[in-house]
């Protein structure tokens, strides 16, 4: 009888294991275009949560030296992603300009490789650019503009976030300082291996990159472009989220299916914790004089609270006397914008031409930076973004595989139609965007070198 109820006990533990397994490792036979359109096991997947959960191998974040190459940088945090992501040898045949320019075939490609940070060099070192992501987001955002911007003559830098790239648990494991930290040597890096360089900050990112800026900033720093910049949260309840993040048990805002395998579906309360921290940081800084200064976003972004934005942005016009080397390129009403900045503050306001502007309500926060032809985000893309119908599975259902979704950012009257409404994932502006950011980039660092 002892032996039965040992063999007992094996067999359920053995069980156990292997549900565990099932839950915390999907079989890699699909590659993730495959496991982007897998949305008939999208209830499923939202319940298992197999992709919410890192790999406990490895550790989050290693302590960077400032004298580390970047190159090296590069190597250990795509190391640190291939131990903890699950997905990250899976097969991902996406082959961005970025990927191209690595060298990469789309049959080589994994995820890992279209996650992690990037360089693309120049022969000289005249010039860079150092591009630093969103919250929940990763390089993969940067695979079109950076591409870009490498054909124009520049070395192009990305950094990754700590608890990005690998799955959404791993958000609830990191502190400020472990993003403070990663921009801080990225930006010491590129001033000292450049003879000029500019940054592009995206959301959470465009935050970081400014505190550090207004508190040392480098000498041979020409120019930032801030693209919808974390000011302040839509949500005015943020500073709640360090101490509900602090309740045991209590851990998600949302918990989704995360079949993106670039940015994050689902979304800790320590994640929400951190950014309303990060913007804390903004509220009484200002940029050096004379800096120029490039903004992008839209006046309807459901993150981001646009009108403080533009307070911001005031801010830094009234503590700059030469404000006209300030741009905002504003997706909404110029109006409104023109009524909060200091009067020689240049506006310039999207021009469209693609055949998909018809079709777009408006711009939302995490479209700026992708092109409509983008295979993954763009306008015919595998990817649709319809997290704001999380608590309800059959419009949530409707929204990935309708013939016409409505196209525009994530506002109660867009989500008030019949037909549902898909996050613009991409920036049918975007030729003209691209255009208006190189030359204010191009003016505020003159090439002397051709590429």
């Amino acid at each position: 009888m002892k032996l039965l109820f040992v063999l007992f006990c094996l067999c359920a533990a053995i069980n156990v294991l292997a549900v565990q397994s099932l839950a915390h490792q999907k079989p890699y036979e699909k590659n993730c275009v495959d496991t982007a359109q897998n949305w008939q096991n999208l209830s499923q997947a939202q319940k298992e949560g197999a992709y919410r959960f890192a790999n406990e191998q490895g550790v989050i974040a290693y302590p960077i030296e400032q004298s580390e190459r970047f190159s090296v940088y590069i190597a250990k945090t795509k190391a640190l992603i291939s131990s903890r992501n699950i997905r990250a040898n899976q097969p991902c045949p996406i082959l961005t300009p970025v990927a191209k320019a690595l060298g990469y075939t789309a049959e080589q490609l994994t995820v890992a490789d279209l996650v992690a940070p990037f360089e693309l060099r120049q022969a000289n070192d005249e010039r860079a650019i150092l591009l630093i992501h969103g919250l929940t987001d990763s390089p993969f955002t940067f695979h079109y503009l950076g591409a870009a911007f490498h054909q124009q003559g520049y070395t192009v830098r990305t950094v990754l976030l700590p608890g990005h790239a690998t799955a959404p648990s791993d958000l609830k494991h990191v502190e400020l300082s472990h993003w403070q930290n990663t921009v801080g040597y990225a930006i010491a890096r590129t001033a000292k291996d450049f003879k000029q360089f500019a940054i592009l900050g995206y959301s959470t990112g465009a935050a970081l990159a400014i505190a550090n800026v207004a508190k040392s900033p480098p000498e041979n720093l020409r120019a930032m472009a801030l693209i919808s910049p974390a000011s302040e949260p839509h949500n005015k309840h943020g500073w709640l989220a360090k101490w509900i993040a602090k309740i045991p048990f209590v851990e998600w805002i949302d918990e989704d299916a995360d079949l993106d395998f670039a940015k994050y579906e689902s979304f800790p309360w320590q994640a929400a914790a951190l950014a309303d921290e990060a913007m804390n940081l903004l509220k009484h800084v200002s940029l050096p004089k004379a800096l120029p200064l490039f903004t992008a976003f839209s006046e309807v972004d459901s993150t981001i609270d646009s009108t403080a934005t533009l307070a911001m942005l005031k801010r830094f016009g009234d503590k700059n006397q030469k404000v006209e080397n300030h741009t905002l390129y504003f997706y909404g009403n110029p109006r409104a914008a023109i009524a909060q900045l200091p009067e020689d503050y240049e506006i310039l306001q999207p021009t469209c031409t693609h055949t998909a502007c018809d079709k777009v309500i408006d711009m939302s926060h995490i479209g700026i930076l992708q092109p409509p032809s983008h295979p993954y985000y763009g306008f015919k893309g595998i990817y649709r973004s319809c997290g704001g119908y999380l608590n309800d599975l059959t419009k949530y259902l409707e929204c990935k595989q309708h013939s016409a979704p409505l196209l525009g950012e994530r506002t109660k009257s867009n989500m008030s139609h019949t037909v549902p409404l898909q996050r613009l994932t991409f920036n049918p502006a975007y030729d003209d965007f691209t255009y208006r950011l190189s030359n204010f980039l191009n003016d505020a660092m003159p090439n002397h070198v051709h590429p």
